[in-house]
């Protein structure tokens, strides 16, 4: 949330995959049925969601870079790709509290961690 916050007081523009939708509503209705929250407060967390300021990117216009990026770093999953795909194509930086992915990508220097 600071990240986001940061980012909408510096007026920087954010692009997404369409993907994150699907992973962050994905992300929701698991931690409903894991007893995480309530229905009612992912209801709320969805509305939030869809009114956040993103540019969304086509992820099919990326997937090839993104197959590519998978093959090319041990078949890491494509769908993890698919976000460094488009940061690469837009020319920006990725921003990922992916540790993993990170830690795969460290001689990227555009892809970075959340703020602290």
């Amino acid at each position: 949330m600071r990240t986001m916050r940061r980012l909408s007081s510096e007026k920087a523009e954010i692009i997404a995959p369409r993907l994150l939708l699907t992973e962050c509503a994905n992300a929701l209705l698991t931690g409903v049925k894991r007893g995480k929250w309530t229905g009612a407060a992912a209801d709320l967390a969805y509305g939030f969601l869809v009114k956040l300021p993103f540019r969304l990117a086509d992820d099919a216009h990326y997937l090839d870079r993104a197959w590519e990026l998978s093959r090319r770093y041990d078949n890491h999953p494509i769908y993890d790709m698919v976000y460094v795909a488009v940061a690469e194509g837009a020319g920006t930086t990725l921003i990922t509290a992916d540790a993993n992915l990170r830690s795969r990508l460290t001689h990227l220097a555009w892809i970075n961690g959340p703020d602290a």
